[in-house]
């Protein structure tokens, strides 16, 4: 449990879905679960901040400067900045040396702390159970710290460790805490300390107190329930605790697990509750660890509340039960009952962090004790607790106002971490959803995805999927339009990389990640494309030129990567949808329309395709499913047919309004279909087949490209399409593999199709009847002669 006994433990674990992304949270899925769920800090943010460092003491933060050296030649030092490259080598080679006396010659020239240290550390790593090596590796520490300060400051906290550890070897004579304390007063006293020995020392201090009837006890004791622990002494338990707390408050995730073992042994039992219940820090510790480590009892199984996982089908996210977000199958788990009442029946001046306690209540069900709690503090967690007991009573107003309360508190408020001060602001979003707020709404959640928290789960970008729903789905598209305009400025494009800017193409796309903004007008620029308003979406495409934005190709052999340039490709389409409409002939519009098929069909997903639900842009369309809403299969029942019945279906529970239904519904990608801009690819075919000679090329070719674009999304379609081609086509050489292996359609051949098909009949008829020609001939000069006499006889007449 000191500091190099933190072996593996980590206090929680990232959900990997196998064969898949990392699916991020999102607070839409469960709304009930969100609003209602209890605000738990992280046990590590909480047992931090048990206790204040009142000094510049903090653990070790540098890396080593390993410079390539194997892991088996790696040495302490190479933790230390001060030494250079040269200096590290030549304390290696001491250290490889047979004993303190040799190595301490092979230091000459290094500075005499750290070869005195260098060869003392020798002198320990030999120890044979002799007396000789142990008194010869003191005697060098102990030189170490009689030489004058400004000579032995560079190793003086060093030595006095080792100093420490020798004094607390099993068998010692001497185990007292002074030996450690003075690793700390020479650290405060200037000691160069590189890898944090100082705050390590708070940790093994603590172990000195874990002594009991049984012996020493470590983590495995105290992890694994053993009988050791019960053996210490109360006063020496809150000891150990309190040096703890010391380490974890000087950033040592040593300390932090340290007690989070002592936490959750003593909530087994609770007469180890009411011993570190006795202090302030015993106390605000299993509060802390109650409401971040304890989870609550998923039907009836008592060995649920150590399951990290055990909810996650049902809400789609880590972390223990929690049943305050009011599943059926969960009910408070009884230790947290056990220990809310002890802190309500001591009273509310012997409580310690209320807000803390508020939250815990809450969760159990004891809500006007949680009121009273909340009520006493103006931290955001305790307007937070005050939100959440609001939207219970179903005064979704008080707690838009409680949520506002929490927000404001910040930055100067530290009752939150990182993650929940970013899901706090993400659940006053939420709340703006479910009062019909929509354009607040995403301005809150697009605030939040905006952000950039490093102790955020998914910091890039976090709950961009809820942000994404609620500009795709709930606003119309002249509401994001405006909220666009007025919030997300195009970002700055990045420069060219040299390769692509002289070449045009790149083996190796360093790609820059796109941000909230960068995403939101590409979103929006695509919801544009679908509607229709072409022209309206080219200014919030990125720029041709963006080099984040990159398709892949195949050059020379291999594998290179040139500019994607969506809005390139929407231009493109935008000039074959007016050349479909504007061009003379109908050979020249069918062709404009085949182009725009052919561009949706290729370059769809880049300029049309929906964020989420159908197309999934946001997975680049490899998957269907893992953000935004979802239809869930219903054993039995109909697929819904309608947009009302799929919104119906999708949009279920508390928390939904009719009107953000009905905007889900309006707002649905037509056709809803899978890559829905395959199917206008096909629809655009089959207008440019419309325009040409059913019996041309052009036609069975433009056919059996509209076939081969949904032939494997939609095969009714594909057959409803090659039946059209059976009816009124033309034999054609591809026939055989229509919708499949297509070739161009001849659209220079099929606009003369009907001047060639004319002749060629006339062609026929000819050669079916050779009189014909003179015939037509005679009959023609017989006419005009005949009209050559009428003309004379009426002027003789006359």
């Amino acid at each position: 449990m000191a500091r190099t006994l933190a072996l593996g433990l980590t206090a929680g674990v990232t959900i990997v879905i196998a064969c898949g992304p990392e699916f991020p949270a999102q607070l839409l899925d469960d709304r009930a679960a969100t609003l209602q769920g209890t605000p738990a800090n992280s046990f590590a943010y909480e047992a931090s901040r048990l206790v204040r460092a009142d000094d510049r003491i903090a653990d070790a933060v540098r890396e080593p400067i390993f410079d390539g050296v194997p892991g088996s030649q790696r040495i302490p030092e190479d933790g230390d900045p001060a030494l250079t490259r040269a200096q590290r080598d030549q304390v290696r080679k001491m250290r490889r040396q047979a004993d303190g006396d040799a190595a301490y010659a092979a230091g000459a020239g290094l500075p005499e702390a750290v070869r005195l240290y260098a060869a003392g550390a020798v002198d320990l790593q030999r120890d044979d159970g002799t007396p000789a090596p142990l008194e010869q590796g003191r005697a060098r520490m102990q030189a170490v710290l009689d030489l004058p300060p400004d000579q032995g400051a560079a190793r003086a906290a060093w030595a006095a460790y080792a100093l420490a550890r020798i004094d607390a070897r099993p068998g010692a004579a001497r185990h007292a805490p002074e030996p450690w304390r003075a690793v700390r007063a020479l650290v405060r006293a200037g000691a160069a300390d590189p890898l944090g020995l100082a705050v390590a020392s708070y940790g093994e201090e603590a172990l000195l107190y874990l002594n009991g009837t049984a012996g020493p006890c470590n983590y495995v004791d105290f992890m694994e329930n053993t009988t050791c622990p019960d053996g210490i002494a109360p006063s020496d338990i809150q000891k150990a605790v309190q040096l703890y707390a010391e380490q974890a408050a000087r950033g040592s995730d040593s300390g932090v697990q340290s007690l989070r073992f002592i936490a959750g042994w003593a909530l087994e039992d609770p007469a180890r509750a009411r011993v570190l219940m006795q202090s302030t820090v015993g106390q605000r510790l299993l509060v802390s660890y109650g409401l971040a480590r304890l989870g609550d009892i998923v039907d009836d199984d008592l060995g649920s509340a150590y399951d990290n996982v055990v909810n996650y089908d049902a809400t789609v996210r880590d972390g223990v039960a929690d049943a305050a977000q009011g599943r059926a199958s969960v009910r408070p788990n009884p230790t947290l009952v056990t220990l809310v009442d002890a802190l309500l029946r001591a009273g509310p001046a012997a409580i310690e962090d209320a807000d803390r306690v508020a939250a815990l209540a809450y969760r159990v069900g004891r809500y006007d004790q949680a009121e009273a709690l909340a009520g006493k503090l103006e931290t955001a967690l305790a307007w937070w607790v005050r939100a959440k007991l609001a939207i219970r009573r179903g005064d979704m107003d008080q707690a838009a106002q409680a949520y506002a309360r929490a927000a404001q508190a910040f930055p100067q408020d530290t009752s939150l971490d990182g993650g929940n001060r970013t899901l706090l602001a993400g659940e006053q979003g939420v709340v703006a959803l479910s009062r019909g707020q929509f354009v607040e709404a995403l301005d809150l959640l697009y605030a939040v995805s905006s952000r950039e928290d490093p102790a955020t789960p998914y910091a890039d970008k976090v709950y961009w999927s809820d942000t994404a729903y609620i500009a795709e789905r709930v606003l119309t598209t002249d509401e994001l339009r405006r909220f666009v305009d007025a919030r997300v400025p195009a970002p700055p494009t990045p420069p060219l990389p040299d390769d692509l800017r002289t070449r045009g193409v790149t083996d190796q796309p360093a790609q820059a990640a796109l941000s909230a903004a960068d995403d939101l007008r590409l979103l929006l620029a695509r919801r544009l494309m679908r509607d229709g308003r072409y022209r309206e979406a080219l200014p919030y495409f990125p720029a041709d030129d963006d080099p984040r934005f990159l398709d892949a190709a195949y050059v020379d052999g291999r594998n290179v990567y040139k500019l994607g340039s969506p809005r390139r490709k929407a231009q493109a389409y935008l000039d074959a949808r007016e050349r479909a409409s504007d061009a003379w002939g109908r050979a020249t519009r069918a062709q404009a329309w085949f182009d725009a098929a052919r561009i949706a069909r290729r370059d769809g997903m880049a300029i049309m395709g929906s964020e989420l639900d159908p197309d999934f842009a946001i997975w680049d369309g490899f998957l269907s499913y893992g953000a935004g809403r979802y239809l869930p299969q219903r054993d039995g029942a109909q697929a819904p047919v309608t947009p009302a019945q799929r919104a119906e279906l999708a949009l279920s529970g508390p928390y939904i309004t009719d009107a953000e239904r009905a905007r889900y519904a309006a707002s649905e990608t037509r056709p809803y279909s899978r890559y829905h801009y395959r199917e206008v690819a096909a629809s655009n075919a089959l207008r440019a087949a419309d325009l040409v000679m059913p019996r041309s090329q052009a036609y069975a070719a433009t056919l059996c490209h509209a076939a081969a674009y949904v032939i494997n999304d939609n095969a009714p379609r594909a057959r409803a399409i090659y039946q059209r081609y059976i009816d009124h086509g033309a034999y054609v050489p591809f026939g055989a593999t229509f919708g499949r292996d297509c070739p161009p359609p001849d659209f220079d051949a099929a606009a003369t199709f009907v001047y060639r098909q004319a002749w060629a009949r006339a062609q026929g008829i000819m050669a079916r009847h050779p009189w014909l020609p003179m015939g037509a001939l005679a009959l023609v000069l017989g006419v005009g002669a005949a009209a050559v006499w009428l003309t004379r006889r009426a002027r003789q007449t006359r």
